[in-house]
């Protein structure tokens, strides 16, 4: 509010400026010194942003404690069947073993599926955050619409996925999977959806691609797993994860939602449901 007075002064003051004047010459200058806050205020405030970054933070490592979980899965499995022990008496040493443990760990990833990973994660931004705007009528207090929203898009982020992972278990049931098709594409609409069953689906077809690239070369293969897979083992299995029937649609609906959210929430603030219906 002092900005805005002080602007308004001087173009007041320069527009009653003799001809010939240089307005740059005149001028107000404006000196504003706000209120320190007092003890408890300043508590209050550092006591609110630091409880926001703690719940922040929490959720970041929650998720992210899965990741350095799964880097000990194939350590004790080597460990479990002597694999580990016949390296070391193969003339492995240990600081070559764990060198070579760490650097694999950090440097591998999977090229086909990495610029889907980033664009689900990039894209979900992009379509979320404005999905929460029209939340900003609905509460009053800061600190309630932080938990409730959090706790919705969990919940929603969690079960959605889980639930259509769950039904296509039911091969079996045709009625099931129709229904299961049916529910994942009305569930697109959620960018949660659309993030959690992309990164499912990505880490199924992973799986597959690990699966064929273990046979690779061999002359004997079970027979259940020949009967469950689309080629035969020893070709080269692999996916374009952008496909629309993969990870296409999730990317192409978070890119149009992004769009969608943004203009609901301006439609929303210029009162057009209210003034139309």
């Amino acid at each position: 509010m002092a900005s805005f007075v002080n602007v308004a002064n001087n173009a007041i003051l320069r527009a009653f400026l003799p001809p010939g004047a240089n307005p740059v010459e005149y001028g107000i200058t404006a000196v504003n010194h706000p209120l320190n806050l007092t003890k408890e205020q300043l508590s209050e405030v550092t006591v609110l942003k630091t409880s926001v970054d703690a719940v922040v933070a929490i959720c970041v490592i929650f998720a992210m404690s899965f990741i350095p979980a799964s880097f000990v899965l194939y350590l004790i499995q080597e460990r479990a069947t002597k694999a580990k022990h016949l390296q070391f008496v193969s003339g492995v040493s240990p600081l070559v073993y764990w060198v070579a443990n760490f650097f694999w760990d950090m440097c591998y990833t999977s090229p086909s599926n990495l610029p889907a990973l980033i664009a689900l994660l990039l894209l979900y931004g992009w379509s979320v955050t404005p999905m929460m705007y029209p939340m900003s009528y609905v509460f009053s207090v800061p600190s309630t619409a932080y938990v409730s929203l959090s706790c919705a898009n969990l919940f929603i982020g969690i079960n959605t996925s889980a639930v259509t992972f769950i039904l296509e278990l039911f091969e079996n049931n045709r009625s099931l999977l129709t229904f299961n098709e049916w529910l994942k594409k009305v569930l697109l609409v959620l960018p949660h959806f659309c993030l959690g069953r992309g990164l499912i689906d990505m880490a199924m077809n992973q799986a597959v691609t690990d699966v064929y690239h273990r046979f690779v070369g061999q002359r004997f293969v079970p027979e259940d797993l020949v009967l469950t897979l689309p080629v035969l083992p020893g070709e080269e299995h692999t996916m374009d994860p952008f496909r629309w029937d993969f990870v296409g649609k999730n990317v192409t609906f978070m890119a149009v939602e992004g769009f969608v959210y943004f203009l609901l929430n301006l439609l929303i603030q210029y009162r057009f449901f209210l003034d139309h219906w």
